[in-house]
């Protein structure tokens, strides 16, 4: 198993768990370019060279923090959230590695309640980047989209919504969840427990709490297909 982004907090937790019969190999930033489409052609075409070939490749590189960076610089967006999933999704298809692309719940906007089969419409660039990458991973047959509701932590903010609930989810569990999930295809909302993001937040630190209503929208994602994988 390939990834990039190896200072991110989902590539060190999928480090955590590589083993002998699943090596997950971790490349930084600096050592695979995803917007450099003969650089991640040419690093993937050597690891394929190799005995243990690479069976799986998790995207989890992409423009996130602070969200607001996607609407500041819409041209590196671009570039990384969805000229870079290209790059990545069109190698993986030529040498049959099995794509799975990190996505998120953003894709769904300001919805309630939503299935994988619910309406997309993002609120904003971060969610219509990432939209734009599930549309190239969807050109793969051999592919795997993950829509989650990640939430950092430690988290990253002075205070925690009250009055915002998701089904947010720490990156351990999603790294977890990766593994039991890989050979699925398709769509898929990955989350934890509806609750405050407050609520959620205080389990794991102390925390102030404020209203966030009317900056952030609360939504359900219906994660029944997960469970059924993953209770198996």
């Amino acid at each position: 198993m390939i990834l990039v982004s190896g200072n991110g907090k989902l590539a060190k937790e999928l480090e955590k768990i590589s083993t002998d019969s699943l090596p997950i190999n971790i490349l930084s930033r600096k050592q695979m370019d995803i917007t450099d489409e003969y650089e991640v052609s040419n690093i993937i075409k050597d690891y394929m060279m190799k005995p243990n070939y690479p069976k799986y490749f998790v995207h989890t590189a992409a423009l996130t923090k602070p969200m607001d960076v996607n609407d500041r610089n819409p041209i590196m967006s671009l570039d990384t959230n969805v000229v870079g999933t290209a790059n990545v999704a069109k190698v993986c298809s030529k040498y049959g590695i099995k794509f799975i692309y990190i996505s998120t719940d953003f894709v769904y906007g300001d919805s309630e309640l939503v299935d994988e089969n619910s309406q997309v419409k993002p609120s904003n660039n971060y969610g219509w980047s990432k939209l734009g990458g599930e549309c190239i991973t969807k050109l793969i047959s051999n592919s795997l989209i993950l829509r989650c509701s990640l939430c950092d932590i430690p988290f990253r903010h002075k205070y925690a919504f009250d009055d915002v609930k998701r089904n947010s989810i720490t990156h351990k569990d999603v790294a977890s969840i990766i593994l039991k999930v890989k050979d699925e295809v398709g769509i898929m909302n990955v989350g934890g427990k509806y609750q405050s993001v407050y609520d959620f937040v205080s389990k794991h630190q102390e925390i102030k709490k404020a209203s966030g209503s009317n900056i952030a929208p609360s939504l359900k994602l219906n994660i029944d297909k997960l469970i059924s994988i993953i209770d198996e």
